[in-house]
């Protein structure tokens, strides 16, 4: 799978690049609005996790946009935030929110909803692959 992580925060987006890559996914980072939409409007991602708070402005403009044309248009939103102010009518372009902080099971999680959204074929979760553990 193909994703796209847009957050500020470099220790968070290469956390949870990194977490992704030993789910056997391909993780591509953003730090900025600007460079979030050049990525999304060059080629098709089918996941994007989108900071809301970003130096250059809002993760959720950002996703307005890419939702009105471009190849990742059809790309499973999910807006990632600390913010517990923000609820479901925050995220309208969104096809749902996480808070942060996010564990592998939350990522796991999300990515299993726009599986079975996709309609692909099971897969394994990567909790019962065989993931070699870090010394």
């Amino acid at each position: 799978m193909q994703i796209l992580v847009l957050d500020d925060d470099d220790d968070f987006a290469s956390g949870i690049a990194a977490l992704l890559l030993r789910m056997g996914h391909e993780a591509t980072v953003a730090h900025d609005c600007e460079s979030a939409r050049k990525l999304a409007s060059s080629r098709p991602f089918d996941v994007i996790l989108a900071d809301v708070e970003l130096p250059d402005g809002d993760g959720r403009h950002v996703c307005n946009g890419l939702r009105m044309e471009g190849p990742s248009q059809d790309a499973y939103m999910i807006a990632v935030t600390g913010r517990a102010d923000l609820s479901d009518h925050d995220f309208p372009s969104f096809d749902g929110y996480v808070r942060k902080p996010i564990t592998f099971e939350l990522l796991e999680s999300v990515l299993e909803e726009w599986r079975v959204a996709a309609g692909l074929d099971r897969q394994l979760p990567a909790s019962e692959l065989a993931i070699p553990s870090s010394p």
